[in-house]
């Protein structure tokens, strides 16, 4: 098989000094594949600045392309495997494609485990040690966790209560927004995204789930005006890059890497909550007519209680003993019981 190379990388801080040392060590040219077959997303953008400055700081001793999802022979759940191997340097680690192979990221998008991006954060923060520990006996260094926006829910009527939703239905085209869906006491309806602006508009659905930008992009503010947070932010997204790979680099090389990534993971999650700012924005030029930024605790407490709980009994059983280990440290760093 041919060898592809991808790549990916994380946040180490390192002092300013590292930048004017000798490196001593023969250009190392990766690819860095994203999850998406575009670099329009503002997460993209930045990590590919990241790299731009790396190349730069490193007098192109590493120099690292992007390469879009779909541009090799490779499938998306392949991709960690793939980096561990070898057959790819550097990739995006994602729990939606990977967790398959590293049962942790699936146990860390259990939904509504967290309920806000604080908590989150702090999970993703204090099990770090853990997931570079178990990446590591796949071959695969973590290079940086990528934060990532919360779902949206839309309305084409105004709705107190999210939570409580009987009979209406509702775009579900997932198993998580169909538990979601059957949480709120909606009935789950499949409607492909080509027809979602017709299905609402002609009133098959009553409510939308979708990403914000996704939202704004498809105009569908003209038909469900109604805007809802639902505090549900759960991908698990790691930069991560061959092992082998990793340790050949020099250590100059590697401090300034981890801290170019560092810098580019601290810009995309103050960006977070601006997406969803500016989002609103358009669509209240365009036909939004209400926002509820905050769903409410009884909106997390029947969503944690009928969705998350299940899932996290069955990815605790999927992961096993360190699965447990995670969650110890999960609880110990929100401060709370999530079992």
């Amino acid at each position: 098989m041919n060898k592809f190379k991808m790549a990916l990388l994380l946040p180490l801080v390192l002092a300013s000094a590292l930048v004017t040392q000798a490196v001593a060590q023969t250009t190392k040219d990766l690819s860095f594949q994203i999850v998406r077959s575009n670099l329009n997303a503002f997460d993209d953008q930045q990590l590919n600045l990241a790299f731009e400055r790396v190349a730069e700081r490193t007098g192109n001793q590493l120099k690292v392309r992007t390469i879009f999802a779909g541009a090799l022979p490779i499938e998306s759940s392949e991709w960690l495997r793939a980096v561990g191997s070898g057959d790819l340097d550097m990739t995006m680690i994602v729990g939606d494609y990977h967790a398959g192979d590293f049962p942790l990221l699936g146990l860390l998008q259990t939904p509504f485990l967290f309920r806000n991006q604080v908590e989150k954060n702090l999970a993703i923060n204090a099990t770090y040690p853990i997931m570079q520990r178990e990446a590591n006996k796949r071959n695969v260094q973590l290079l940086t966790s990528v934060p990532f926006g919360e779902l949206g829910f839309w309305t084409t009527e105004p709705v107190e209560d999210i939570s409580n939703m009987p009979g209406v239905k509702l775009r579900a085209q997932s198993k998580l927004l169909s538990d979601m869906v059957d949480a709120m006491g909606g009935e789950p309806v499949p409607v492909a995204w080509a027809e979602a602006y017709t299905a609402l508009q002609r009133g098959l659905v009553k409510g939308i789930f979708t990403g914000w930008e996704s939202f704004t992009g498809a105009k569908l503010q003209e038909v469900a005006p109604y805007a809802h947070g639902t505090g549900l932010s759960n991908t698990a997204a790691y930069v991560g890059i061959n092992k082998d790979i990793w340790d050949s680099l020099s250590p100059e090389v590697q401090a300034i890497t981890m801290e170019e990534l560092g810098r580019a993971a601290v810009t995309i999650q103050a960006n977070v909550p601006k997406i969803i700012a500016d989002q609103v924005s358009l669509q209240m030029a365009s036909g939004l007519k209400g926002f509820q930024s905050n769903p409410g605790d009884a909106w997390f407490d029947r969503m944690a209680e009928k969705v998350g709980k299940p899932t996290l009994i069955e990815e605790l059983e999927r992961s096993g003993a360190v699965g447990e280990e995670l969650i110890g440290v999960v609880e110990e760093a929100i401060g709370r019981k999530v079992r």
